[in-house]
């Protein structure tokens, strides 16, 4: 989430949610469509070039939401894959505009830049913690990002 809780251990979560986080996650999936509505319809007024890749975004994170909630996607892989959906939306917003001498790209807060670093922190430490561990017995699901649209398999 950014606020400086975030671990390795939040990637490497091999189960599905419970049920209480299952209810959590959908009240707070309803909160954040209603965000997204007021940000869509006035985007157009501040920086309309921003409005593709948000709906692209919308539209990846709406893809981890249905398989997380479903039980598709076990908790770690749905955090990393939430990740690198905002990594991609951070670099199609690099395409704006440079707005001042510090090389600050207009869409990209500097607090949001800050969390990114912190982000591709725990990433690594993830990663560094999963190939050091043995194989799980649990099944593994396997996901990417074929354009916007998350392609996802299962071994069992």
């Amino acid at each position: 989430m950014g606020d400086g809780t975030d671990s390795a251990a939040k990637l490497l979560d091999p189960y599905p949610l419970t049920p209480g986080e299952r209810a959590a996650l959908m009240q707070m999936h309803v909160r954040a469509v209603q965000c997204r509505q007021i940000i869509m319809a006035h985007i157009d007024q501040s920086a309309s070039w921003q409005l593709p890749y948000l709906q692209q975004y919308v539209q990846r994170s709406d893809q981890v939401f249905d398989k997380l909630s479903t039980g598709e996607l076990p908790v770690g892989l749905a955090n990393k894959l939430s990740i690198e959906s905002d990594r991609k939306l951070q670099l199609d917003l690099a395409s704006g505009r440079i707005v001042d001498s510090g090389g600050h790209i207009e869409g990209i807060r500097t607090d949001q830049a800050q969390r990114e670093r912190n982000a591709d922190a725990v990433l690594e430490q993830s990663n560094q913690i999963a190939a050091s561990q043995t194989a799980p017995r649990m099944p593994t699901t396997y996901c990417s990002w074929l354009g916007d649209t998350l392609n996802c398999a299962s071994l069992r």
